[in-house]
């Protein structure tokens, strides 16, 4: 088992420790819930653009939830609270109130893929 992470600013690093040693020497559940992310998180970010476009609160509501629990999971506390503000704008009835919060959630996403790397590099070669 590898030793506690140093603190990475904007990482709940202490919750990626634990991820990361659920199987003592083995990564690979977290390797993958990183490379999800990865991949995700900017489709997902497409997803609350087209519900939005569309209309769709119930859509748009059922994905910040998902995005919020997704990041919140990998110790990304920034994203999880811009996602957790769209769904909260969502649940006004209109997809209106989450168009102003878009720019942070796609910049809190782009963050936390960042510093999802950054923590990876601390324990992969």
């Amino acid at each position: 088992m590898l030793g506690p992470t140093p603190p990475i600013d904007g990482v709940d690093v202490e919750r990626l420790d634990t991820l990361r040693d659920l199987d003592p020497g083995d990564t690979s559940y977290l390797d993958r819930a990183i490379a999800n992310f990865q991949v995700n998180s900017a489709d997902a970010v497409a997803a609350v653009h087209a519900a939005i476009a569309a209309g769709d609160v119930d859509t748009l509501r059922a994905r910040a939830h998902k995005i919020a629990g997704s990041a919140l999971n990998l110790g990304l506390p920034r994203a999880g609270e811009a996602a957790r503000a769209v769904e909260l704008a969502a649940d006004t009835g209109s997809v209106d109130p989450a168009v102003a919060l878009v720019p942070e959630l796609e910049a809190a996403m782009a963050e936390g893929r960042r510093l999802l790397l950054t923590y990876r590099s601390t324990y992969a070669g």
